[in-house]
């Protein structure tokens, strides 16, 4: 419309990101992490005791359980 002024031009990152930025995928890679180093340490430990998946099911869920209580601690959700 006439005698409208243009909006005003952003630039992008003129200041610091907001404090909680990052946070969602903090919580996502502890979970993650947690569940593949213990649950390949289940593996190793099925592959040496020779079970099939008992100990590698045992160390996803103790992976879990601690990436949780990573975010929990560290992110304070």
């Amino acid at each position: 419309m006439a005698g409208q002024k243009p909006p005003p031009e952003s630039h992008g990152d003129d200041g610091p990101p907001p404090p909680d930025t990052g946070m969602g995928m903090t919580a996502v890679s502890y979970l993650f992490a947690g569940m593949l180093v213990w649950g390949g340490i289940g593996w190793l430990v099925d592959h040496y005791v020779g079970t099939k998946g008992i100990f590698a099911g045992i160390g996803a869920v103790v992976g879990a359980a601690g990436g949780v209580y990573l975010i929990v601690r560290r992110l304070g959700a």
